[in-house]
């Protein structure tokens, strides 16, 4: 006969801690954001050592940024001649640096199965899907257009909001283990990847995938366990 089998709901929040990770610069760094993550999920016992479970989460993943910049442009300006102002324009190159920051809330949709490894200690892995409920990707730019020595124009503190460039959908893999106690609370942690780039495929700043990685450090709190 095999052993009775459980379902598990309740509430569960902590904190993400994390960045979306890509090729990066010479000279470019950042910090880490830290956000909210709150809650439900529940737990399907399958009679043995393995579960299923499932969340549904309000999530915040934000971080900061400082990178330089460079590529080519156009430069565009007025020729003036004895008779007439003529627009012109110059193929040139521009570099810079880049200060900028993520500000994007998700609902996310972990999936995953758990294996019991010990009395206390569950490992679980599995998958995430998450949707973009509101993104920003903005900041603020120095830039130098022209020969580096002798440059044509110069922007300070030039904004950019490259927001409406953020993907809505996000999917990845999840790896975790949660500390179950004698009471209705546990304590985790998990790490997410991201598989797809955070951006849409034709943004053009940027040179290959930038992924969500997130570090989650949760607590549960058990509100109904039904023995069927």
């Amino acid at each position: 006969m095999l052993p009775a089998q459980e379902m598990e709901f309740g509430l569960k929040g902590g904190l993400n801690i994390g960045t979306p990770v890509g090729a990066s610069e010479k000279g470019a760094s950042g910090s880490l954001g830290i956000g909210p993550m709150l809650g439900m999920y529940f737990a399907y016992d399958l009679g043995t050592k393995w579960a299923l479970h499932g969340e549904f989460l309000y999530s915040y993943k934000g971080s900061k940024f400082r990178t330089p910049v460079s590529g080519d442009t156009v430069y565009r300006y007025n020729t003036i001649t004895p008779t007439d102002t003529i627009p012109s324009e110059a193929h040139t190159i521009y570099r810079g640096w880049v200060d900028g920051k993520f500000d994007n809330k998700y609902i996310d949709i972990p999936l995953y199965a758990s294996y019991k490894l010990s009395q206390r200690f569950l490992l679980t892995f599995g998958g995430y899907v998450s949707y973009l409920v509101d993104g920003e990707n903005t900041g603020s730019a120095d830039i130098e257009v022209g020969d580096p020595n002798h440059p044509f124009t110069t922007v300070t503190d030039e904004p950019f909001d490259q927001s409406s460039e953020l993907n809505s959908w996000d999917y990845g893999l999840l790896l975790g283990t949660t500390y179950m106690t004698k009471r209705r609370i546990n304590f985790g942690v998990s790490l997410t990847t991201g598989l797809r780039s955070i951006y849409r495929n034709n943004y053009k700043y940027i040179d290959g995938v930038v992924r969500n990685v997130y570090m989650q450090t949760f607590v549960q709190f058990n509100l109904v366990k039904n023995n069927e």
